[in-house]
């Protein structure tokens, strides 16, 4: 029962993000469940993802590095739920140019943090390293890997840190880049993170969890 409440808000959350033109070949959404995870196929378009294409993966059995990955994750955050690693356009420009992208917007550094930092690798130690004190992150040469308590907020974040990274390069064409100053910015992430979004968040994993 879990599980099949579990892939029908993958399935959601893979139309959000198509919906949203935030995806490539080769992007995966998880969720975490007893025991493991249930995850996408990477091998199939994000568009074409049907039920069969999410599969259970338990803790200690990845079948590939991009579950190896999702599963340190779930191992090093308790409290991340849900991953989406999406290719948003001007997130995938920005992790080729910079080490890391300020808070744009006060919706960025709510649910994401301060900034949003670039890997160095997709090599799972540098990943959790970047995501430390964060819930998303981006990769060099890569994408975007945003975490959630829900597959909700996971989705929310990386949508946010789109138009953050499209607020960023907009302004910096036409002049200084728009950023949140980092006192602000941290106060947000923590009035988010403790008040304002917790029972809802909470609502929301049952729902996902078939609760």
């Amino acid at each position: 029962m879990v599980e099949e409440t579990g892939k029908i808000r993958i399935l959601e959350c893979c139309k959000k993000l198509c919906e949203h033109n935030l995806t490539a070949m080769g992007d995966v959404c998880s969720l975490r469940v007893d025991g493991g995870m249930i995850i996408t196929d990477p091998a199939t378009d994000i568009a074409d993802i049907t039920e069969k294409d999410i599969v259970f993966v338990g803790k200690n059995e990845a079948g590939n590095a991009l579950q190896a990955l999702h599963l340190a994750i779930y191992a090093h955050r308790e409290d991340v739920n849900a991953i989406v690693m999406n290719h948003a356009p001007f997130c995938v420009g920005i992790a080729k140019k910079l080490n890391a992208v300020p808070a744009t917007l006060d919706d960025m550094a709510q649910i994401i943090g301060p900034t949003a930092k670039v890997s160095p690798s997709e090599d799972a130690t540098d990943i959790l390293r970047t995501l430390t004190g964060r819930n998303a992150c981006l990769v060099r040469n890569g994408g975007v890997i945003a975490t959630g308590r829900t597959l909700d907020e996971a989705f929310t974040g990386s949508l946010v840190l789109e138009k953050g990274a499209l607020c960023y390069v907009g302004s910096a064409i036409i002049g200084k880049p728009v950023k949140i100053g980092l006192f602000d910015a941290v106060l947000m992430r923590q009035v988010y993170k403790l008040k304002y979004s917790k029972k809802d968040q909470a609502a929301k994993l049952k729902e996902e969890q078939g609760g």
